[in-house]
């Protein structure tokens, strides 16, 4: 029986070991100086075409919550109705949590940019940095544009509203909890919904127009009596 375990161990390990893995990369070193000039004219366009809204959108929804969380608090603070007091308080702390969200969540380009255009682009080596940057900084805003498009960010809207909407039914008005909460739902989907989403276009057009210059390479790990060979294929 042992033998028989172990000879099924060595065999899912040699299977597990013997799957191969296919993937795309950029091999920098094979572009040619006009390709990556072709590269970082193409994404410094396309980041700069979004930096502008997409700033807009931050401040502007920064400013938005800042405002609702420091106008509600101090509504609730010389309410002298315990009902609405309870409910300006529960606003006042959603307003917050959004500000708290925009805050620690800033979108890529509004806080890469600065860096982005004072990294030198004289030699090649320092173009290739530049190039990385640019690539990374447009991946990440469109991933950040794609979030919409996922359950993740409405279903903690409609959860952190209906937190609230509970709060205030148990210490407050219930009637004011739907109200509360259906107010809160839209005003954090239209947060979701008004973030720019054209750096998922450009990333993806970045993508199509630059990938015949992506070297493609098939990799797998091959057991042998002494150990492990690494095998790349071109």
């Amino acid at each position: 029986m042992h033998a028989l375990l172990k000879r099924t161990i060595n065999s899912l390990f040699a299977i597990t070991l013997l799957l191969t893995t296919s993937a795309h990369a950029t091999d920098y070193e094979l572009l040619s100086d006009q390709e990556i000039d072709q590269r970082l004219s193409f994404l410094t366009s396309k980041l700069e075409s979004i930096e502008s809204p997409s700033t807009y959108w931050q401040y502007g929804w920064t400013g938005f919550y800042a405002a609702s969380a420091i106008a509600q608090a101090a509504k609730a603070a010389d309410e002298s109705d315990s009902d609405d007091s309870t409910k300006q308080w529960v606003g006042a702390i959603k307003s917050t949590g959004g500000l708290a969200l925009m805050l620690l969540k800033p979108l890529p380009v509004v806080t890469g940019m600065d860096d982005y255009r004072q990294m030198p682009a004289t030699t090649r080596a320092e173009k290739i940095a530049r190039l990385k940057e640019a690539e990374q900084i447009m991946r990440h805003s469109a991933w950040r544009a794609n979030e919409k498009n996922t359950w993740k960010p409405h279903l903690m809207t409609i959860g952190v509203n209906l937190l609230g909407a509970a709060a205030i039914a148990a210490f407050g008005d219930s009637d004011d909890a739907l109200g509360s909460a259906a107010l809160g739902i839209a005003i954090g989907e239209a947060a979701i919904w008004t973030q720019p989403s054209a750096p998922q276009q450009h990333w993806q057009a970045y993508q199509d127009q630059f990938s015949g210059q992506q070297t493609a390479y098939q990799w797998r790990l091959v057991p042998t009596l002494n150990g492990v060979n690494l095998e790349v294929r071109f």
